[in-house]
C-alpha cells in the first residue's frame, strides 16, 4: 500500500516550495512559488496569506506538483501560468511568443515622451516583430490617438496579439499583418511616423551560450537572426533611403553590440541618434531623428 501524505496547508506548501527552489537554484524562490501557486488557485499572492491556514485538496496538491516540476527544469514561469505584466496591463504569452521584458518597457517610455514634447496628429507606428504584441498594446493603451500597424512574421503571434488586444480593449485601435521584414515587400500601408522594434538581436554565437530558461524555451526565431545580431537594424535602417517616410525609429539593442548598431545607422543620413540605458546601466534603446 501506497503511504497517504497528510494535506498540507497553503503555507506550509509555500514553505517546502521555496526550499525546494533553492537547492534547484532557482531566481526569487518564494516569489516564483507565490506566484505559481496563486495562478492555480486563482487568487491574489495577498490572499494566499488570507488563507494561508487552509488545506489543500488532493486535486490541488497534484496539480501543483507538476507546475513546480516544470519550474524546476527551468520553464518560465510564465509559460506556466500563462500571463505577464508589462506596462502595468496584462498579457498572456505562450511558448509561440518571447516573453515581455522590463527593459522593453523603455521603449515605450520614450515614444510617450515623443508624444508629450513633439506635434504628432493621429500618428500612425508601425510596430515590426510585434510578439506578444505588448508594444502595439501599450501604445495604443496609453496614446489612444495612435493608429497602430503591428507585423510579426508568425501567424500564432499575431493571434495571440490579437487576443492580448482584446484582453486590454485596444483592438480597434490595432491593424494586425502578416509580414516578414526580411523578406516581403514595404508597400505604401506601412508608412508611418514612428517605428519601433524590438528584434531578434541575438548573435548566433550568444545565442549557443544562452541559458537553458531562455534558449530552450523560448522561440529561436524572436531571438537571433541566426548570423551576427544585426540583420534586423539593417533593414529596418534601409527602409527611409528606400523612400519610407518616417520621423523617428525607436529599437531595442542587446547591450552588447551597442558601438555596431550605431555605426550601422551612421551610414544614412539621419537627423540625430540618442541612446537611452536601462537600470543595469546597459544602452538598451536608439532612439534615430530621421528628418
Amino acid at each position: 500500500m501506497s503511504k497517504t501524505h497528510p494535506p498540507l496547508t497553503i503555507l506550509e506548501i509555500i514553505n517546502k516550495t521555496t526550499k525546494f527552489f533553492k537547492q534547484k537554484d532557482i531566481e526569487n524562490p518564494r516569489l516564483n512559488a507565490e506566484r505559481l501557486l496563486a495562478a492555480l488557485l486563482e487568487i491574489t499572492r495577498v490572499q494566499l496569506y488570507l488563507q494561508y491556514d487552509r488545506l489543500m485538496s488532493k486535486n490541488e496538491t497534484e496539480l501543483f506538483r507538476d507546475f513546480v516540476r516544470r519550474r524546476a527544469e527551468y520553464e518560465p514561469l510564465q509559460y506556466i501560468i500563462g500571463e505577464t505584466e508589462f506596462m502595468g496591463l496584462n498579457f498572456k504569452v505562450t511558448p509561440a511568443v518571447l516573453i515581455p521584458r522590463p527593459e522593453t518597457e523603455i521603449l515605450i517610455e520614450k515614444i510617450l515622451l515623443l508624444r508629450d514634447t513633439q506635434s504628432f496628429s493621429n500618428p500612425t507606428v508601425w510596430d515590426i516583430g510585434s510578439g506578444s504584441g505588448c508594444i502595439a498594446v501599450a501604445l495604443a493603451h496609453y496614446w489612444p490617438e495612435c493608429i497602430i500597424i503591428a507585423s510579426d512574421v508568425s501567424e500564432d503571434s499575431l493571434s495571440l496579439a490579437e487576443e492580448n488586444a482584446s484582453l486590454n480593449d485596444v483592438k480597434d485601435k490595432i491593424q494586425f499583418l502578416k509580414h516578414d521584414i526580411l523578406t516581403d515587400p514595404v508597400d505604401s500601408y506601412t508608412q508611418a511616423d514612428i517605428i519601433v522594434s524590438n528584434p531578434p538581436y541575438v548573435s548566433l554565437k550568444e545565442y549557443e551560450n544562452l541559458g537553458d530558461e531562455i534558449r530552450i524555451f523560448e522561440p529561436k526565431i524572436a531571438l537571433t537572426d541566426d548570423s551576427e545580431g544585426l540583420t534586423f537594424y539593417e533593414r529596418i535602417f534601409s527602409l527611409i533611403e528606400n523612400g519610407h517616410r518616417c520621423k523617428f525609429i525607436l529599437v531595442e539593442m542587446s547591450g552588447t553590440q551597442t558601438e555596431k548598431i550605431i555605426q550601422i545607422a551612421g551610414k544614412y543620413d539621419f537627423a540625430g541618434l540618442n541612446v537611452f540605458k536601462d537600470l543595469n546601466n546597459l544602452s538598451r534603446i536608439l532612439q534615430i531623428k530621421v528628418r
